[in-house]
């Protein structure tokens, strides 16, 4: 019975620290924030887990280092009471300024998203060799970084013959820098590893690799030159040398098999050369075209400002040319295909026409625009296009990105907006809808930071999700009557949005359609009987 009696009572001693524990869920240390793991073991004595969490910036009164290295601890001691680290939580560093060189120390675990991502004076990792999981973009966009160590003894990850890089599984390298030499033995190149490498001007990525994911080269601006191997056989994500302006030209070995369809070169500005090794039995670049055709399909998937369209193309897919420096756009007869979006972002582009002998679409009227001729819809426009009289929709994506005046005034023939039509048009400052427009699709005019107006006549009977989001000019709007719904993020992050007015025809408001607004808080006191 003594016995029984001594258990219990250490029993209900760890419950009600771990009562406690769970009660004070997060503290600060120093400048560090941490967080109690909801998963954490309570041992006998009082031992708990946390993570980092965040820094404290809103006690920061001097600078995060004084010696311009960061430790991240392995325990912490707190209130009398000693606290294993576990891990860094994502966006946990995100930012930082102040760290030159990072050491993580052993008994850490894993490292989330963004952890150390745009910590532009980062030039130095370790990382200890119990950490078992680093997610993607831990520290991307890291532009000085050039020293990566792996302790040797890790067994997930390694940094062998001191190619700064990190390499998992032996075969897939998740984080390279400027001074990375890929080894042997890499046969997978992961999502955004050298992602905003900015001083990266030249790679050769060695034999043996056979896959590359999406967005691996993204905004590294000085690289000129990349030659890619003879055993690469997939590009398995978008965007793969996205906004890397100084590139010149790429050419695709024979044995790729798999592309992702859309622009993997979209904001290449210097790019003039594409070309396919004509041995290559999937994709070729025919006739000269400086651009990717999918054989079997005659479809251009990605092209660049110096692209042809020629007279054996069918087909040009989604993005395909979006965000490229193409100056003019020819739509050849043969072209029954031109999917969503296929030169979003074009901004340099002035001149747009189609063969008169094209089934499908036409440039009626010398409109500089593509027109789906039986829908009567406007597929891709410019900044001189000139919508016809019978035009009734905008399509997805059709003026998205570009330099459009600072007012623009929706005809009164058109009916429908599609998804994104206007998507960051920046310079737009005051936009017109009459009561002919019907449908307005979502995020139809997001991130169009200057806009400041929007005058909308009655006709809509919903705000779809995303239509206004992040336009950070805009400070007051009207909602006409007419409108029943106001769907999720219709006006998210519109952090200048004081006035809204708000017609008796509502019916239902999205609990997240004023988010990030300065009236959010007002309009979910005056309208809370139609919010859920």
């Amino acid at each position: 019975m003594a016995r029984f009696k001594v258990y219990f009572c250490h029993w209900v001693a760890i419950t009600l620290w771990a009562a406690s524990a769970k009660a004070q869920q997060c503290f600060t240390d120093g400048v560090f924030q941490y967080t109690v793991s909801s998963k954490a073991v309570i041992i006998a004595n009082r031992d708990s887990i946390v993570s980092i969490t965040s820094i404290d910036r809103s006690t920061r009164t001097h600078p995060l280092l004084s010696n311009d290295t960061l430790v991240i601890p392995n325990t912490v001691i707190h209130n009398g009471y000693e606290y294993q680290v576990e891990g860094i939580e994502d966006n946990a560093f995100i930012g930082c300024k102040d760290i030159k060189h990072l050491i993580i120390s052993e008994g850490i675990d894993y490292i989330g998203r963004n952890a150390f991502s745009y910590c532009t004076e980062l030039q130095s990792i370790h990382i200890p060799s119990t950490i078992d999981y680093i997610e993607n973009a831990a520290f991307h966009s890291c532009p000085n970084l050039q020293t990566i160590e792996v302790h040797k003894k890790n067994e997930r990850y390694d940094s062998r013959n001191q190619c700064n890089a990190i390499i998992e599984h032996k075969t897939d390298l998740i984080l390279g820098c400027h001074t990375t030499q890929i080894p042997q033995g890499v046969t997978r190149i992961c999502a955004e590893a050298f992602k905003g490498c900015l001083k990266l001007d030249s790679i050769t990525i060695p034999e043996g690799v056979v896959e590359m994911e999406s967005g691996i080269f993204r905004n590294c601006p000085r690289l000129k030159y990349i030659k890619l191997p003879q055993t690469l056989e997939t590009l398995s994500g978008g965007g793969t040398f996205a906004d890397c302006i100084s590139l010149r030209g790429i050419h695709i070995p024979q044995n790729v098999s798999f592309i992702e369809e859309g622009n993997q070169f979209h904001g290449c500005l210097s790019l003039d050369s594409i070309t396919v090794d004509n041995r290559n039995k999937t994709y070729d670049s025919r006739d000269g075209c400086n651009a990717i055709v999918e054989t079997a399909t005659d479809k251009i998937i990605s092209g660049c400002g110096k692209s042809r369209i020629v007279g054996s193309i069918k087909e040009i897919g989604p993005s395909a040319f979006g965000n490229s420096m193409i100056k003019s756009i020819t739509i050849p007869a043969n072209i029954t295909k031109i999917h969503n979006g296929a030169f979003w972002g074009c901004r340099f582009c002035t001149s747009i026409s189609v063969n008169p002998k094209n089934p499908v679409y036409d440039s009626r009227n010398d409109c500089n625009a593509i027109i789906e001729t039986a829908t009567h819809k406007i597929i891709t426009g410019c900044i001189t296009t000139n919508i016809p009289q019978d035009v009734v929709e905008i399509g997805e994506r059709a003026f998205s990105r570009m330099p459009l005046p600072t007012f623009v005034a929706i005809p009164d023939n058109i009916q429908k907006i599609g998804e994104s039509a206007f998507a960051g048009c920046e310079r737009i400052y005051q936009v017109f809808i009459p009561s002919s427009v019907k449908e307005i699709g979502s995020s139809a005019f997001s991130l169009c930071n200057s806009l400041n107006g929007v005058f909308m006549e009655k006709g809509i009977k919903k705000i779809s999700s995303g239509t206004f989001s992040q336009c950070k000019n805009l400070n007051l709007i009207e909602i006409p009557e007419g409108v029943k719904e106001i769907d999720r993020s219709a006006f998210w992050d519109c952090s200048n949005l004081q006035y809204v007015s708000l017609p008796s025809s509502l019916e239902h408001i999205a609990p997240s359609a004023f988010n990030g607004c300065p009236c959010d808080s007002l309009v979910k006191q005056n309208m809370h009987a139609i919010i859920y």
